[in-house]
């Protein structure tokens, strides 16, 4: 009896060592329900494929900051300011558009290889000397007068409204005085000026104006209509002449 309990035992113990455990393998967990009372707004660009965007016309600060760009160079054509040279760029009245010739500046200045040190501060007389012995390179100051947007008039439009445009002026005056650190001495004087003239359609005028520069708006022009209506009165005189003329003859 006690040799078939140990033989029993023994076929168990070499029936468990024969047997392998399952493993099993969860790729994820369980899903959680979906959260139906907030969403998230997702961003979604969608561009212009087309060879040509749509036209949009330049903003009034746009067009400011064009002529500025063509103004410095032509301004600067005549400065004592050689390649290798280095000044200090200063204003010399504060202005609210004084970055769009600050900005004109170093790229005309740029593109003569001068380099140049900016300050947007005005520049006191009693300081100069400690700028002459920080190393006395020119002062280039600038001084914009005026920079300003006008409306000349309003072109077309007569039969379509949609259609009208308005005539436009970009206008930037000033000048250009470089002086010398050490006894604050003009050595030279330019003159800033320059303007552009475009037009834009009518329906446009939102987009283009900037409530931040009051300079950079203007009020839209009354419609001329005389250029309109003389000819058509011109017209009715004269035919009513030639009508009067055969009615009268014998």
């Amino acid at each position: 009896m006690r040799a078939m309990i140990v033989l029993f035992g023994v076929a168990l113990l070499l029936a468990a060592s024969g047997a392998e455990a399952k493993k099993f393998q969860y790729s994820s967990g369980p899903k959680p329900a979906a959260d139906t009372a907030f969403s998230v707004a997702e961003t979604e660009v969608t561009p212009v494929t087309s060879a040509r965007g749509p036209k949009v016309a330049p903003t009034n600060l746009n067009l400011v900051g064009m002529v500025a760009d063509a103004a410095l160079p032509r301004a600067l054509a005549s400065a004592p300011l050689d390649s290798g040279m280095h000044v200090l760029l200063a204003p010399a009245e504060s202005h609210p558009l004084n970055f769009l010739v600050e900005h004109a500046a170093l790229r005309a200045l740029s593109k003569r290889g001068v380099s140049v040190t900016v300050r947007r501060t005005l520049i006191p007389d009693d300081s100069l000397l400690a700028l002459a012995e920080g190393g006395g390179d020119p002062i280039l100051e600038y001084q914009l007068g005026s920079a300003r947007i006008t409306y000349l008039r309003l072109i077309g439009g007569y039969i379509l409204p949609s259609r009208t445009k308005v005539e436009r002026q970009a206008l930037v005056q000033g000048t250009l005085t470089l002086r010398d650190p050490t006894n604050a001495r003009v050595t030279w004087v330019g003159d800033i000026n320059h303007n552009l003239v475009d037009q834009f359609p009518r329906g446009q005028l939102k987009q283009i104006e900037d409530e931040r520069f009051s300079d950079l708006k203007a009020e839209l022009p009354e419609r001329n209509l005389g250029r309109l209506v003389e000819p058509i009165i011109v017209v009715a005189v004269v035919t009513g002449l030639v009508v009067l003329f055969f009615q009268n003859r014998p």
